[in-house]
């Protein structure tokens, strides 16, 4: 208090001796050491010969303080030599963060603003000291402490350290709602992001308080209200109260449903030159009576976008105009198609992206800057960043510029684990306990590149595998990858454990693939290994011992993809087919001919996609090009692929030996539904039901004697079962129950138990 006194008294002193204008014939500038003379000369804007007032010194003063760059000016008349005085402000040093644990220091660096061998002031740090309490607030930390600390060093340097006191995350206690008729607090609260504290979220950040999070929940609850009619819905306010005590957040959402609505007249008004009506009458699902639900409005906005746009027509607009009517609590809808403005793509901005390159982001964008705008193009390539498995969110806006004919797309990113380390573990008759470790990166160095290694141990086999694959080689769309293998397993005949064979392969194989159009794609591969079959036993099949040796396998693949399902890695609908044909006869020792169909779709049977029905076939075929087949290079099925049932458990098999021989023909099927549990949702846990069913005929062995071979018609197995997996912080954890209900007794191996678990990093 005193210090500022005897300034402002110093201050009020100078400016007395400024009393008349003077007239001044030399300045001089005193005190300063990093700042040069010509720059202070510059700020004061007064020259030799000019008179000086006392308006003149609080200028010079102010213009001097506005710089940052001195900490005190003094301004004095001696004789006709106008004397500027400076007391610089020190430079920042070095900064360092003490006690954060839970934002690092890169993080905070970026958001304080300040940076080493900048000017320093006391109000700069209070700035980016608060600035630091506001990002530990929306964490949720509402007592995070920030203290900054001043170490002088010399040279009028300083070091900045800030002493951060985390605190415990802010919960929240409770979630009330007001005014909520028609739907429970529970209900709402599974429709919000925020939560009420709870033990098992432990792992999540959902419970605690977050202002932009509330912001986004009166949205989510707009949206669920509209979708179930309420078209006049609003929230009237978000109020967060903190407890005194507990220091925890009760939070009130105070509702106006409403009424609910029907809808009305329905109608498609074309104003596009051109475009024939029919086209857009036949896109409209509305029923005249249903309930009124907003997304059905975006959907068939979304259907004549994709159709109109389709069709050659760039530059379009589609236009819902409701008319609500309260009195029969109906709204009517009239799409409105016309030409819109003609906008082009100005810029395509990436914006948070941490870890992964903007190429691997912009290669999935279907517009490129000076492309005409494109609303279907736009909703393509978020689904394709989708699709890529590396973000947590993505959001595709538009934003306008100063030209009316320009927009700016941004893509909004939120980088994930893209790394997984997993670990799984089973049963199974016939090899009993069996265990693997995986390692994944899936965005390797954040280029999109995919590098993997593996390894299965089990009483009776190891397998190992390593490979990398780049989606864009050469810079172009086009996904090279290379398998390297090594695998030794033993077969041993049904109750004689001492008997059997090992087979140890060891190649790789290089693919090369590439999209025909936007969901049509196309591989190429070839393989080349080396595979010994010995220690093959005396009471081992004799047609397995008519394969000891060593054969080498060169073999060319080639397959068509086409895939519409909305995810490739969780899907809730759509549909994919493909073919894969694989011919060995390139060189070697091995010839064969293979052709595999498979198919599936994905139907949600509510709204929310949360009952998914997936219903999956398959079915190959193989010649031996003349020649017989060896058994490893044959169908089989069994274990993940036919739940229920053993690895190899149906099928060919030796009458005597117990040996399974595989098929030249197949086919499975099956249908599986997704189904919630009722747990909440931030659990991540979800359970199927499921039936399994198919077979595997035909062995093209040579019979020596009548009944040698078992099983080798196409006699339908079939299971069913139950199954949960639950997304667990420390990976998927999944588990399954099966039991056959169409089997060959004595003949078929089954397996009913399977578990497996993992993590992510």
């Amino acid at each position: 208090m005193f210090y500022r006194f005897f300034i402002v008294l110093f201050y009020l002193l100078c400016l007395t001796s400024f009393s008349r204008a003077e007239t001044i014939r030399a300045i001089d500038v005193e005190g300063n050491r990093r700042v040069e003379t010509p720059t202070i000369m510059s700020y004061i804007e007064v020259k030799v010969g000019e008179d000086v007032t006392e308006a003149r010194v609080e200028e010079i003063l102010k213009n001097l303080f506005a710089t940052g760059l001195f900490a005190d000016v003094v301004v004095e008349l001696r004789g006709e030599t106008l004397v500027i005085k400076v007391v610089e402000n020190k430079i920042i040093n070095r900064i360092a963060f003490e006690g954060n644990d839970r934002l690092k220091d890169e993080v905070l660096t970026a958001e304080i603003g300040l940076r080493p061998r900048e000017v320093y002031t006391p109000a700069k740090v209070q700035q980016a000291a608060q600035k630091i309490r506001d990002m530990y607030r929306l964490s949720g930390r509402y007592g995070a402490k920030v203290v900054p600390k001043i170490i002088e060093r010399e040279q009028s340097r300083v070091d900045l350290i800030f002493e951060i006191t985390e605190g415990t995350p802010t919960r929240i206690n409770k979630i009330i709602f007001v005014g909520n008729d028609h739907f429970s607090d529970a209900r709402l609260e599974s429709v919000i992001m925020t939560k009420e504290t709870r033990w098992y979220r432990f792992f999540s950040s959902d419970d605690t308080y977050d202002p932009d999070r509330l912001s986004y929940d009166k949205e989510l609850l707009r949206k669920y209200y509209h979708k179930q009619g309420y078209a006049d819905f609003k929230v009237e306010s978000v109020v967060a109260e903190l407890d005194p005590d507990s220091q925890e957040f009760y939070i009130t959402y105070t509702l106006s449903e409403g009424k609910r609505y029907q809808f009305g007249k329905i109608k498609v008004t074309n104003n596009l030159p051109g475009l024939q009506i029919e086209d857009c009458d036949s896109l409209i699902s509305i029923e005249c009576g249903e309930w009124f639900d907003s997304r059905e409005i975006e959907r068939t906005i979304d259907r004549l976008n994709m159709v109109v746009g389709e069709k050659g027509f760039a530059f379009v607009d589609i236009e819902p105009k409701l008319h609500r009517n309260p009195q029969e609590q109906t709204v009517d809808v009239e799409f409105i198609v016309k030409e819109g403005r003609h906008v082009y793509i100005n810029r395509i901005n990436i914006v948070g992206n941490d870890r992964t390159d903007d190429d691997v982001i912009r290669r999935e964008i279907r517009l490129a800057e000076g492309d005409p705008y494109n609303s279907v193009k736009l909703k393509r390539s978020e689904q394709r960043l989708e699709y890529l498995d590396f973000f947590k969110k993505v959001e595709i806006k538009r934003e306008e510029t100063s030209a009316p004919d320009k927009i700016d797309l941004s893509v909004e990113v939120e980088d994930k684990p893209t790394g997984s380390l997993q670990f799984s573990a089973g049963y199974s008759t016939t090899e009993g306990p069996i265990g693997s470790v995986t390692m994944n990166e899936r965005n390797l160095m954040g280029k999109g590149y995919d590098l993997y290694a593996s390894a299965v141990v089990s009483k009776r086999s190891m397998d190992f595998h390593t490979g990398f694959s780049n989606p864009y080689f050469l810079g172009r769309p086009l996904i090279a990858g290379l398998d390297l293998f090594h695998s030794s397993r033993k077969y041993n005949t049904k109750g004689q454990d001492q008997t059997g064979y090992r087979v140890i392969k060891t190649g790789g194989t290089a693919t090369f693939g590439y999209d025909l159009y936007e969901y049509l794609g196309q591989s190429w591969s070839y393989s080349l290994q080396r595979d010994i079959i010995n220690d093959v036993s005396r009471f081992s099949s004799p047609y397995l011992q008519a394969q000891r040796g060593t054969w080498f396998v060169s073999e060319a693949g080639h397959a068509l993809f086409f895939d519409k399902r909305d995810s490739n890695i969780d899907p809730t609908e759509g549909y994919y087919a493909s073919v894969a044909d694989d011919l060995a006869g390139l060189g070697g020792d091995v010839k064969y001919f293979k052709n595999a169909l498979r198919a599936g779709t994905y139907i949600p049977i509510d709204e929310e996609h949360k009952w998914v029905i997936a219903i999956k076939a398959s079915a190959g075929a193989m010649s031996g090009l003349g020649k017989v087949t060896r058994v490893a290079d044959r169908y089989e099925l069994g274990g993940d692929n036919l739940r229920g049932f053993a690895d190899a458990g149906i099928g060919p098999r030796d009458s005597i030996t117990g040996d399974g021989l595989g098929g030249l023909y197949y086919y499975k099927g099956t249908v599986e539904l997704a189904i919630p549990l009722g747990l909440p949702p931030e659990l991540g846990i979800r359970g199927t039901m499921f039936t399994d069913m198919g077979s595997v005929w035909h062995s093209g062995d040579k019979v020596r004697a009548p009944n040698l071979i078992l099983s080798n018609n196409q006699k339908l197995r079939a299971s069913a079962g139950i199954g949960a997996t639950w997304r667990s912080p420390f990976g998927p954890i999944g588990v399954s129950l099966a039991r056959p209900f169409q089997r060959i007794k004595g003949v078929d191996r089954t397996e009913q138990f399977r578990v497996n678990f993992g993590t992510t990093f």
